[in-house]
């Protein structure tokens, strides 16, 4: 069926040629969208693009970069294709892009220790330290950042903050909730942590060099079939992970 389906693709996409194309993932640190498992880049995004490149004919290559490296590559036009992005966290770059249509949702929340009240109130937070993985973009919440507000530790990665948090070198963590689902499940460290706040919830797109008007069209062909059939939900599934 799938197979049918990759032909079907090819010969509404208007005979595109099959090219190569560059895919920015974040340096194996970034589970379940992109980890190394035996030696290979495993998770949402591989399978994601291993479908793409069923339906679209098209080759996508996987490079991993920290978020800063990659987001100034982007910007230089070295990578093609950033994927799980909204557009407003990229509104401020230097080549903002084109997009896909939307494939899924993302949603930042504030991770806690034990014993850590939720609240409905940024303010609360004024005078804490919270970690940020370097390069991410929070919108309107970054209102509440600054002196005399919420204070900002950067580091690389969900990873490395998460050992910061349980070590309590910062009071709280900026994260994605699939990430912090992921890596309480697998870590007993952080399994009592708990989400305090939600920042926001927001649908995601591949985001695309602005001249990739025909890869734009081709994958929101693809990303349509893929939707209307279950494909990316599976996905998310097979990672312990909710699309939605």
């Amino acid at each position: 069926m799938y197979y049918l389906f990759g032909l079907a693709a090819l010969f509404y996409s208007g005979v595109a040629l099959a090219k190569e194309y560059s895919v920015l993932v974040y340096h194996g640190a970034n589970p379940p969208y992109n980890y190394i498992h035996n030696h290979q880049p495993t998770g949402i995004f591989s399978d994601l693009f291993a479908r793409l490149g069923e339906l679209t004919g098209h080759t996508f290559k996987l490079v991993p970069w920290s978020v800063a490296r990659g987001q100034k590559l982007f910007d230089m036009g070295k990578i093609d294709i950033e994927p799980g992005v909204n557009p407003i966290w990229r509104a401020q770059r230097k080549n903002p892009g084109i997009y896909s249509r939307s494939y899924a949702y993302s949603k930042e929340v504030v991770l806690g220790r034990e014993g850590e009240r939720p609240t409905v109130d940024p303010k609360s937070f004024y005078g804490k330290v919270f970690g940020r993985v370097r390069g991410y973009r929070y919108g309107q919440f970054e209102s509440h950042f600054g002196e005399n507000k919420i204070l900002l530790y950067d580091n690389v990665s969900e990873k490395e903050l998460l050992s910061q948090l349980a070590h309590k070198r910062i009071d709280y963590l900026m994260i994605g909730d699939v990430t912090a689902a992921y890596y309480q499940k697998h870590n007993p460290n952080y399994a009592s942590f708990k989400v305090v706040f939600e920042i926001s919830k927001l649908p995601v797109h591949m985001r695309l060099q602005p001249h990739l008007q025909q890869l734009q069209a081709e994958l929101n062909r693809a990303l349509q079939v893929m939707q209307r059939n279950g494909e990316i939900e599976a996905i998310y599934r097979q990672y312990g992970a909710l699309n939605q």
